[in-house]
């Protein structure tokens, strides 16, 4: 089944994935209608297309609903891409033994890639025409998958990805049996040259760092061809399932 989306909303729209998979929305489908949430709208590049850009906070769970209000009651999106996620920053980088862990750290992984994610989920399902097609595909990890895990480290991170992905399943499930027509999925992007892999890209072999816009047209094909048996499950770009 493929599917021609003709109103999307893209959470995480400034990043290197969300900027690349709108433009690519942009290039394809030029009478589309596009949400971009962001938590800097100013920074957003001005495309091809009209689009209607929301100020949010992934952490703030006010400033999510507040964020949605934007939208009308009963609104038929039929695509959500949330193409949010945190690996580090300035002053905290993955943890590479146990010896590492630190609450603060912990904390902030789960806020940003599992619980930011979920209410956000919760708050637009709210919004939502519960009898349009929806299909919601949010970014997660192949590290964040417990069976595939043979390296260990990177404790916040998988384990957030991890809680990300029993979400993801935990949602598909009640939804099916409210008999409402959702799919939801945890897309695996593979290693993209964006700010979130820098420090670790010499790691990386060359012809395995891809770029931005060849993530975002892959995944994009990815959610065209979703079915509805597909929910709660795991994709990475090339549309192969893998195990949480």
């Amino acid at each position: 089944m493929t599917t021609t989306p003709r109103k999307v909303l893209v959470a995480g729209a400034s990043g290197g994935i969300g900027q690349a998979f709108c433009e690519q929305l942009a290039a394809q489908f030029p009478d589309i209608q596009l949400i971009r949430l962001a938590r800097n709208t100013a920074a957003l590049p001005v495309l091809n297309i009209p689009t209607q850009d929301l100020r949010f906070d992934l952490t703030d769970e006010a400033n999510i609903i507040s964020a949605l209000q934007a939208l009308p009651d009963k609104a038929e999106l039929d695509w959500v891409f949330i193409a949010t996620g945190w690996l580090h920053d300035d002053t905290l980088q993955p943890e590479k033994t146990w010896r590492s862990l630190d609450a603060d750290h912990l904390l902030r992984s789960y806020a940003l890639n599992a619980v930011g994610p979920a209410l956000l989920v919760k708050h637009l399902l709210a919004k939502l025409n519960p009898k349009h097609p929806t299909t919601i595909g949010i970014l997660s990890a192949r590290v964040g998958s417990i069976s595939d895990n043979r390296l260990g480290g990177w404790h916040s991170y998988r384990a957030s990805k991890a809680a990300l992905n029993m979400l993801i399943k935990n949602f598909a499930i009640e939804l099916q049996r409210m008999k409402r027509p959702t799919i939801i999925v945890g897309l695996q992007p593979g290693t993209t040259d964006t700010a979130l892999s820098k420090p670790f890209k010499r790691n990386v072999p060359p012809d395995h760092l891809q770029t931005p816009a060849f993530t975002a047209s892959h995944l994009l094909k990815v959610m065209q061809h979703l079915r509805p048996e597909d929910s709660g499950e795991l994709f990475d770009f090339l549309g192969v399932k893998f195990a949480p």
